[in-house]
């Protein structure tokens, strides 16, 4: 009778177990995505560019004009791995083209959310709220956040790189070039390397803190391009440390340009305010 007792525990165990690892795997559902771009007109781009920085842009823009961008929304979905588990998400994110930005993500289960992350960067200061672990005041997050907030406005609102007079391009070559960022140590810049077939961007890479002593490298690879109001933008790409296999992959589904994102920058954690 024990025996049965133990192998009928053990079993439910497992099951329990099955259970929720299907539940992790099973992909998000999107927000509910309502916001619509405003127009602010455009401005001519930039003529001194690189080459292949040049070439990129043109191809993103569909010509010379470059939309005037103060604000954006993505929304999307990705697939994160944390502590060994593939997990499952739904991702909001918010940006002001001054440099700041707020990430709220949902890890899901069965495609309902359970789990809120929220990291926001908010004049040169990042706060990092995730499961077991609260970041703040924390210089090496700090310099993290701002190479974020550059690498993705570089893929998802590209005008702001092209009409912030702090940003610097450098040639490398017919296909590399180099990206130099607001407030970054000079091992902090990004290396760019765009396809030679199509001119897009296809991957970016930098020395960038994690969760190490020191900086390593960092590496995001572009997947897929596709068009979004628009803009040709990255809708599938993936991120790693050094040579390890990649972390994360991003997809991404909507982009509101020009809308009100001061409610969620200014407030931390809570449900999610538009504006």
């Amino acid at each position: 009778m024990v025996i049965k007792i133990i192998f009928a525990v053990v079993g439910l165990a497992g099951l329990v177990l099955v259970i929720g690892w299907a539940g992790l795997q099973t992909a998000a559902s999107g927000f509910k995505f309502d916001l619509k771009s405003r127009d602010l007109g455009t401005v001519e781009l930039p003529a001194d560019l690189p080459a292949p920085v040049q070439r990129h842009a043109r191809a993103v823009f569909g010509g010379d004009r470059v939309p005037v961008v103060e604000s954006g929304v993505v929304a999307g979905r990705a697939s994160i791995k944390r502590s060994g588990l593939r997990l499952n998400a739904r991702i909001k994110i918010s940006y002001d083209a001054k440099g700041d930005y707020y990430h709220y993500f949902q890890i899901t289960w069965f495609g309902l959310p359970v789990i809120a992350i929220n990291e926001r960067y908010l004049d040169g200061k990042a706060i990092m709220d995730i499961p077991g672990q609260h970041i703040e005041n924390d210089p090496h997050t700090d310099s993290a956040a701002n190479q974020g907030f550059w690498s993705e406005a570089l893929v998802w609102m590209p005008s702001v790189l092209f009409t912030d007079p702090r940003v610097r391009w450098e040639a490398i070559d017919d296909t590399t070039a180099r990206l130099i960022i607001p407030n970054a140590a000079e091992e902090e810049m990004f290396t760019l390397r765009f396809d030679p077939e199509t001119g897009l961007l296809s991957s970016l890479s930098t020395l960038r803190y994690g969760d190490f002593p020191e900086r390593v490298l960092w590496k995001n690879y572009i997947l897929e391009w596709g068009e979004i109001n628009g803009l040709l933008v990255p809708v599938r790409a993936e991120t790693q440390w050094q040579d390890d296999p990649p972390w994360a992959s991003w997809q991404i589904e909507n982009i509101a340009y020009n809308v009100p994102v001061a409610n969620r920058l200014n407030q931390f954690g809570g449900d999610y305010p538009e504006g």
